[in-house]
């Protein structure tokens, strides 16, 4: 079972990144099938609902952060995924909140699965996190395999590059690249995606 671990800021992208990449995964060749894993923080799914009319199997998280107190219920709920779907490919949905490189440890060290992180970086707030959370905001792109640069078109050329420059040093390194909710993702960068993850 190869393992996207996807993460970025509540208001990020990452539900509309989440639906590209599914459905390029499930239109492939080899028609694999994919089951999305989701992080929510309370009782209801927001996502869930948009996520389940795209056709896609999707399980919930909803007693606490999975990458510290709700890490058990991953634990659990990997399993049972892996037992009851036997899918080709899972996605996890971090919550806003998660650290994506401790849900990728906990996945490694007690399951023995390997992941790669598909981080989400939100261009148009990227200053303004930065100088509220530095240190949470660079937690969540450690450890990333690729990074998305998301809402560039509501971004200024000169936000903009800044904002690169620093996602990629926060991210130590890993690729980067700017998108925009308006046009569809480059095929070729879930490719590479995927390649990392195989």
């Amino acid at each position: 079972m190869k393992t996207i671990i996807l993460g970025g800021f509540l208001g990020s992208g990452k539900t509309t990144v989440l639906l590209q990449l599914a459905k390029y995964i499930t239109n492939k060749p080899d028609f694999p099938q994919v089951v999305i894993l989701e992080n929510e923080i309370g009782e209801v799914g927001v996502d869930n609902e948009i996520l389940e009319g795209a056709a896609l199997a999707v399980e919930s998280v909803f007693s606490g952060c999975i990458c510290c107190t709700g890490a058990v219920d991953l634990i659990d709920a990997v399993q049972t995924i892996e037992s009851q779907y036997e899918p080709d490919w899972l996605i996890v949905e971090a919550t806003g909140m998660a650290q994506p490189s401790s849900i990728q440890t906990n996945l490694k060290n007690i399951l023995g699965l390997d992941s790669v992180i598909l981080a989400i970086a939100d261009a148009s707030r990227w200053s303004k996190l930065m100088i509220a959370s530095p240190v949470f905001v660079r937690n969540q792109l450690e450890g990333a395999g690729l990074v998305l640069l998301t809402k560039t078109d509501k971004t200024d050329a000169g936000a903009l590059a800044k904002a690169y420059e620093e996602v990629k040093q926060c991210s130590g390194g890993a690729a980067v690249y700017p998108v925009c909710a308006l046009d569809p993702i480059n095929e070729k960068i879930f490719e590479e995606l995927m390649n990392k993850a195989e």
